[in-house]
């Protein structure tokens, strides 16, 4: 397990004397959140946030389920990036026969490869990443795309069963509303029927004002879906409206197509104008990260705007695409009016495929840069666009962090009994239990223990930190017992810490400029040691650490850090048995990471727990 840290507001800092006094009354789940921070790989930083903002603020995102569940369409995995990169996979792309070997039509290709792997959306491995991913970030519900009239229950089930599990342990995980379009009614019946008869799983639903909510169309669409305005292309499916019996149950929202006409009772999956317009009566508004080609709705690649380095100011498409200037811009909109946004709609985290059109083109995915997912891939944008999120989800949710004043506690690492000390530690950091658990899955297309992964070891349930005068002291729960240390293993209970104001980020591993415990000796000794510069480490000093059943305790010298009692700057992580250390992609991927990912928590900010 590692932990790691860097520093949380640097130089700006206030001296001790013009610190506040925290009087929040937050819990761990809520201290964690606030208290999140990291930088992505473009140097943009997330920074810790103090609370909510005023008024009503909630935020979704596009959630697909269907990966794996049309194998009859998908009978290999065809890649395009993958295609493009080849003279043979370019010409297979723009072929129009049936039976391509490379590129057949009317088979699902992927945009590019996810982070996890060309996966099925059964995985329960894959739904819990998400769900940990989608809480940290502070995302509000999720809206399910059922819009082609499919729902996949067995997939609903599993996501469903994962929000509850998470909401046990005091998370607040995304909650779920269904977005319909396509045979609207018929769909919605089906998933009443399935899911809403009964209050099973009214803990789940998205019920800003109430009643589960829900989109889809009735007699009041106004042609703001496509089904509506366009009757002649759509035949009996422009009349599918929810039927008067079951909506009684619902919360019931228009489905707004960028194509169609603005209904203001709508929620807006996309936009194909520019400022996106604000819904006035559900103030809501969409916020995409590219949009389809809307001269050309089989062209996902036609436009400009569908890139996702197209500059609405400039109207050129940037060349650093991976910066996600369509997505700043789109966010900008909401930010531009402040008050009248109750509701962002984010398009969107997985969808990663697109059907081959008889034409030989593709609609909504075609490229990494023509796509709309915000899941991290294997490939050129990495996490990007997910900490993109995060630090404009921070701009619109919360406030500023304000700098407040250290606790300060000295910690006895001798015995078992002194773990009492730390029920009085203000800075409570929780980690989703069970996110740690073996993968063994089938890939999109079926075929068996495609993905496997057994690296799970220490499931880190709850992080601690206080210091004194001399020493900066960690506490790390599992869920289990700690594993027992095994020579050579530089992976186990480690600590990685980047501290101190001054800080420069040259000689760095991501932003972490310490690791501690990599080499742990039988005497309670352990390593301190610093960057040279990026996953290569040399001696900085000593530790201590002591482990009794499922509890991990480190006692750091403040000055191997270049920290003092009253200049205690530092983000952290805690890690176990991460494959990959030197990639810090793989810190969403194996072991255990808490927070998962390039995510950190921070110290620089306490505050009281309710029952003090």
């Amino acid at each position: 397990m590692a932990i790691t840290g860097m520093g949380c507001g640097g130089g700006d800092t206030p001296p001790v004397s013009e610190r506040e006094t925290d009087d929040r009354a937050l819990s761990p789940a809520q201290y964690t959140l606030m208290n999140l921070a990291g930088t992505d790989a473009l140097g943009r930083k997330i920074e810790p946030m103090d609370g909510e903002k005023e008024g009503t603020r909630y935020s979704g995102i596009f959630y697909s389920l269907w990966l794996g569940q049309h194998q009859y369409m998908q009978t290999a995995i065809y890649d395009i990036n993958e295609l493009l990169s080849t003279e043979e996979g370019a010409a297979a792309l723009k072929s129009t026969e049936a039976n391509n070997p490379l590129s057949p039509v009317g088979e699902f290709h992927f945009c590019g490869e996810p982070l996890f792997g060309y996966y099925n959306m059964r995985d329960p491995w894959v739904i819990m990443r998400h769900m940990e991913m989608l809480t940290m970030a502070g995302i509000d519900y999720l809206a399910v795309d059922a819009t082609n009239a499919s729902f996949y229950p067995e997939v609903c089930y599993t996501l469903f069963e994962t929000i509850t599990a998470l909401q046990r342990q005091g998370f607040t995980p995304p909650k779920v509303m269904f977005y319909t379009n396509s045979n609207s009614g018929t769909t919605v019946k089906k998933i009443y029927n399935e899911f809403y008869q009964t209050e099973k799983y009214d803990h789940i639903w998205f019920s800003p004002n109430g009643k589960p909510m829900i989109v889809g169309i009735t007699e009041n669409n106004n042609n703001a879906s496509d089904q509506t305005k366009y009757p002649g292309t759509y035949g009996e499916s422009s009349k599918d409206f929810i039927p008067q019996e079951i909506r009684y149950r619902f919360d019931i929202v228009e489905s707004q197509w960028p194509n169609g006409d603005l209904n203001n009772d709508s929620i807006p999956w996309m936009s194909w104008s520019y400022p996106q317009p604000v819904h006035e009566n559900s103030k809501a508004i969409s916020v995409s990260v590219a949009q389809h080609s809307p001269s050309r709705i089989h062209y996902s690649y036609m436009d400009p705007q569908s890139s996702r380095g197209y500059d609405y100011k400039t109207g050129r498409i940037e060349a650093d695409w991976q910066r996600g200037k369509n997505f700043e811009n789109q966010w900008q909109t909401v930010f531009d009016n402040e008050g009248l946004v109750e509701n962002v709609l984010v398009t969107g985290w997985n969808e990663w495929m697109a059907v081959k059109q008889p034409d030989g083109n593709f609609c909504d995915d075609y490229t990494s840069e023509y796509s709309r997912d915000i899941e991290p891939d294997n490939g050129p944008y990495g996490d990007n666009f997910y900490l993109q999120l995060i630090r404009n989800l921070r701009s619109y949710k919360y406030t500023q962090a304000k700098h407040y004043k250290y606790q300060k506690m000295t910690i006895d690492l001798s015995s078992e009994s002194s773990l009492t000390q730390w029920d009085h530690v203000k800075a409570h950091y929780l980690d989703i239990s069970g996110d740690a658990m073996a993968r063994d899955y089938e890939n999109a297309v079926g075929t068996a223990h495609s993905y496997t992964d057994s690296s799970n070891r220490n499931d880190i349930a709850e992080v601690k930190v206080v210091h004194d005068s001399k020493n900066l002291y960690f506490y790390v729960k599992t869920k289990e017992d700690v594993t027992a240390h095994q020579s050579g293993d530089t992976g186990w209970m480690n600590i990685l810490i980047s501290a101190g104001s001054d800080f420069s980020g040259k000689s760095d591993f991501c932003g972490y400029n310490y690791l501690i415990n990599r080499t742990p000796g039988a005497d309670g000794a352990t390593s301190v040691e610093r960057s040279k510069g990026g996953y290569a480490w040399e001696t900085a000093g000593s530790a201590q650490y002591r482990v009794y059943g499922n509890v991990m305790l480190c006692a750091v010298p403040l000055s191997a850090l270049g920290l003092t009692s009253d200049s205690c700057y530092i983000q952290f992580k805690v890690t176990d048995n991460v494959q990959n250390p030197g990639d810090i992609m793989d810190y969403y991927v194996s072991g255990d990471s808490a927070p998962i990912g390039r995510l950190s928590y921070c110290l620089l900010y306490t505050s009281p727990s309710p029952r003090d």
